[in-house]
């Protein structure tokens, strides 16, 4: 099915940043399907500049263009959930049922809703201090972290009393969802103090399974084990924690 769905186009090109966040559930997704994404990566300063040169499809980035094989242009798509859908679609991580499709949307968009939470605090804060109190007000008992890991816990328990027994969010075998919920190494515990001491706790373990189930792929493996060692990707990563968003 993948191979087949793969035909309809040649490669995809991704323009990201050189480091995981968004674009990782993308390159993930393609990893499993078997599917040429090529990169452009591109600087904060270098958004900033484009997006204001009109060359941004929506705002933000990611952003794929898909490619014949001749190389040639034939689509440009915008908006993070939107590629990870396409890609998924072809790589067979897309559910054709449309109740489980619906039930990874609703995963994707969640993930949304939190990591901008995450990113409000990185870069609203006014300085260190502020960014350690906003933290302490996410991950205290009542907060939103809690609220919201709690979510995210109960859907994984309901696909489990489903008759799904992998921990996974939606059905048996890895979909979008699953691909998107693996952010919350980057987002949750690499950028807001204390969110990894939350997560320890035994209620959001089925969350931290999930990271290794994600993680222990044999796709995701190889793939990570070549990506987090390109001299770029660890460039990139040195200079968020030399900027002091990303912590660990």
């Amino acid at each position: 099915m993948a191979e087949q769905k793969q035909a309809e186009c040649a490669s995809l090109r991704m323009v990201y940043f050189p480091f995981s966040g968004r674009g990782q559930p993308l390159r993930l997704a393609a990893a499993i399907g078997g599917i040429k994404l090529e990169e452009r990566n591109i600087s904060f300063e270098e958004q900033k500049k484009e997006k204001e040169d009109g060359k941004r499809r929506w705002a933000g980035i990611p952003e794929l263009f898909v490619l014949d094989k001749d190389g040639k242009e034939i689509a440009h798509i915008g908006q993070s959930n939107a590629c990870l859908r396409y890609i998924g679609k072809l790589a067979g991580l897309y559910p054709e049922n449309p109740v489980s499709a619906a039930l990874c949307d609703e995963i994707c968009d969640s993930m949304e809703d939190l990591v901008n939470i995450s990113l409000k605090v990185v870069f609203g804060a006014k300085d260190a201090d502020d960014k350690k109190a906003q933290s302490l007000e996410l991950c205290k008992a009542g907060g939103s972290f809690r609220y919201w890991f709690d979510k995210f816990v109960s859907r994984i328990s309901e696909n489990a009393k489903r008759g799904n027994k992998n921990g996974l969010c939606v059905g048996d075998s890895l979909t979008i969802a699953d691909l998107k919920v693996f952010t919350f190494s980057f987002y949750i515990i690499g950028f807001i103090p204390g969110a990894k001491d939350v997560l320890s706790e035994d209620k959001y373990k089925p969350i931290i399974d999930l990271l290794k189930t994600v993680r222990n792929n044999d796709k995701v493996k190889a793939f990570l084990d070549d990506w987090e060692n390109r001299e770029n990707v660890k460039a990139a990563f040195d200079a968020l924690r030399k900027g002091g968003i990303l912590i660990n």
